[in-house]
């Protein structure tokens, strides 16, 4: 714990890049206060089925960053804004051309049901 979770929909060309962007997304997080970079977990999963809505760009990718609850909220804000950023720079290409739709969240997941 904690856990990133990375998902992009198959039409993405970063896609071939996945161990790298999760490798600078790991290094960036673990520079946070609080987190203790031995148990940092960051996985990706490929959609291949998927559908957006009309107008939107054609394709995803959605960070999820689970973090235990207790930090406040300026540092999870700090994580967002971070995160964010660079994944908006590890989806440059795509975002250029109209073609993903970046997001992130940070969600807590609650101490006295996380069992390690």
């Amino acid at each position: 714990m904690p856990h990133l979770i990375l998902e992009t929909t198959a039409d993405l060309p970063e896609n071939g890049n996945i161990p790298d962007i999760l490798e600078s997304l790991v290094s960036i997080f673990s520079g946070f206060e609080t987190v203790n970079p031995v148990a940092v977990k960051a996985y990706h999963t490929l959609r291949s089925n998927w559908v957006m809505g009309e107008g939107a760009p054609a394709g995803f990718a959605h960070l999820s960053v689970w973090v235990l609850e207790g930090r406040p909220l300026e540092l999870r804000e700090k994580m967002a804004d971070t995160l964010y950023a660079e994944m908006k720079q590890q989806f440059a290409e795509s975002a250029a051309e109209n073609g993903v739709s970046i997001t992130l969240e940070v969600r807590e997941m609650a101490t006295a049901t996380y069992r390690k």
